[in-house]
């Protein structure tokens, strides 16, 4: 099993960078948009540097996961690294815009699993599966969202 894993997932979004960018570092508005996980945060909902969030993923299993703001570049990138027992490293979102619209990245740059369920969970193929479904799940939630709400505006 490699020491860390790394991957990147991403899809196109017709509307501007300024717009995703809200969509992903408001707690609450990702709250409403993003079904199947519960969000909790410590302070505002709007994401600020070194803030902590956590992630419930409904289902079963259900599982939490932890992580730290720790870098912002309005409106293009979101830098953040785990904090718990299940995952650890760094991880960020990035935002290229395009003319018609931008590609939106969920980057996992150097994540290990944490402890012997989170390792075997990983040595079986299943972290990294779980991931990709869980990100482009995210992705096509976050599309779906910010193209119907420009076609109301």
């Amino acid at each position: 099993m490699p020491p860390y894993f790394q991957s990147t997932h991403s899809l196109f979004v017709k509307v501007p960078p300024e717009k995703v960018y809200e969509a992903l570092t408001d707690w609450a508005l990702r709250a409403q948009w993003r079904k199947g996980i519960g969000i909790s945060w410590e302070g505002e909902s709007k994401a600020f540097l070194n803030q902590k969030v956590t992630f419930t993923v409904m289902g079963f299993p259900s599982y939490s996961f932890s992580f730290r703001v720790t870098g912002m570049e309005p409106p293009l990138r979101l830098f953040m690294e785990y904090l718990d027992k299940l995952l650890r490293g760094r991880t960020a979102i990035e935002i290229e815009p395009d003319q018609n619209g931008c590609q939106v990245a969920f980057h996992w740059m150097k994540v290990e699993p944490a402890g012997w369920l989170a390792r075997i969970y990983f040595a079986l193929g299943l972290g990294t599966r779980a991931h990709r479904v869980r990100a482009m799940e995210t992705l096509r939630m976050l599309k779906e969202y910010l193209e119907k709400s420009a076609q109301k505006a």
